[in-house]
């Protein structure tokens, strides 16, 4: 069998659908005999990997001067590919336009069309919307969102969905075939550490050894809250009765906002994009708490990476990412800057690192890439 992947929503820089993807083909190079074809939008159309698993690029410019996304536009090149890789399976990582036309394609051939619901589109185009229009154009948005993702799951096979929060909303929409599919997580290279090796990681990374260090990991833009987050550094100097230091690690369209406000607060510093995650595992497990801002998140794979540290998070309460949390009993309560600066300081003040080894087995337990890519092939197969 060729499965076919398709996606907007990849960057050569990470994110968690480029989390996703890797783990995919890993998994099916290790454990199946299926073939797998990755198309992702790039500066031209080419193919860049060959072999059983392939990889191509469809030229499309970059969605802005400051992002790492871009448009996949040229969409008879797309067909191009599709007609001459012949896939079993297509599975989209984005609602778009690539994945309507991919799913005409696999109608029109016989194939199976599959979308994964990486990100809750509505809630982008509403963040538009209400900048311009204002809260009346809500519900016209979200009408006009959910019409379409019924309009598109339909004529396909299913919708894998992360979370059974999403799940809810979107069966409450009318869309058909949804398929609960947690992500996972490589816990070979995110697990816990010995309190030796955290004190040789801070020595390395150059953290203190004497105080609370608090980690952001992810992309400075304004879908992942950054605003709020630089907020809730400002309150939490004015709330914490002990020394912190706070780490953001990422890139994105916020990058010199970030810089600036980093150069100005002493207990704050950024570490560029970290590729390689053997890196990143090294920042999980030298700090002492996630701080996760994120309103809009459909999963929140950093969640699992830190917890499979040994790393407590602290985040918003009411959304998708409580599934994925071992103890969101500290969370914050309300959506605000003040209210999650309070969480992240009560948490602080009673962190002991006591919770390492069940934050581990909680999530060897339930979420790994293993069982996530064996129920996900026996899908395709049936």
């Amino acid at each position: 069998m060729k499965i076919c992947d398709l996606t907007q929503m990849y960057s050569s820089q990470g994110g968690g659908v480029r989390s996703y993807l890797l783990a995919k083909r890993a998994y099916i190079r290790e454990h199946t005999s299926h073939q797998h074809l990755l198309i992702v939008p790039g500066s031209r159309t080419e193919q860049i990997e060959g072999g059983r698993c392939q990889m191509w690029t469809v030229r499309g410019p970059l969605v802005n001067q400051t992002s790492r996304y871009r448009w996949m536009l040229d969409l008879p090149a797309l067909l191009r590919i599709l007609y001459l890789e012949r896939p079993d399976v297509v599975e989209s990582g984005d609602p778009y336009h690539a994945a309507l036309v991919s799913r005409n394609w696999a109608n029109r051939r016989g194939s199976k069309f599959y979308m994964f619901y990486h990100s809750h589109f509505p809630d982008a185009l509403l963040r538009t919307v209400l900048k311009f229009a204002g809260p009346w154009a809500r519900s016209v948005t979200e009408q006009l969102a959910a019409d379409y993702l019924r309009h598109l799951a339909t004529g396909g096979h299913g919708v894998f969905v992360g979370s059974r929060h999403l799940t809810q909303v979107l069966g409450a929409w009318g869309v058909p075939r949804l398929i609960h599919l947690p992500l996972g997580v490589d816990t070979t290279c995110f697990h816990t550490v010995t309190e030796e090796r955290k004190r040789e990681l801070r020595r390395k990374l150059n953290l203190p050894e004497d105080v609370r260090v608090v980690l952001y990991v992810g992309r400075f833009s304004p879908d992942k809250d950054t605003t709020l987050l630089l907020r809730c550094w400002q309150r939490m100097q004015e709330m914490a009765e002990k020394k912190w230091v706070g780490v953001m690690v990422g890139d994105g369209q916020m990058k010199p906002m970030v810089e600036t406000f980093t150069r100005t607060h002493d207990c704050l510093r950024m570490v560029p994009f970290l590729k390689e995650s053997k890196e990143l595992a090294e920042w999980y497990q030298a700090a002492d708490l996630l701080i996760h801002p994120g309103r809009w998140e459909t999963f929140g794979l950093v969640l699992l990476e830190a917890q499979a540290c040994g790393l407590p998070v602290v985040a918003f309460r009411g959304g998708a990412m409580e599934e994925q949390a071992y103890d969101v009993s500290q969370w914050a309560k309300e959506r605000s800057s003040d209210s999650l600066a309070e969480a992240v300081c009560r948490r602080m003040e009673r962190e002991t690192g006591a919770e390492k080894d069940q934050l581990r087995t909680f999530i060897e337990r339930k979420f790994s890439w293993q069982q996530t890519f064996a129920r996900q092939m026996a899908e395709y197969e049936a």
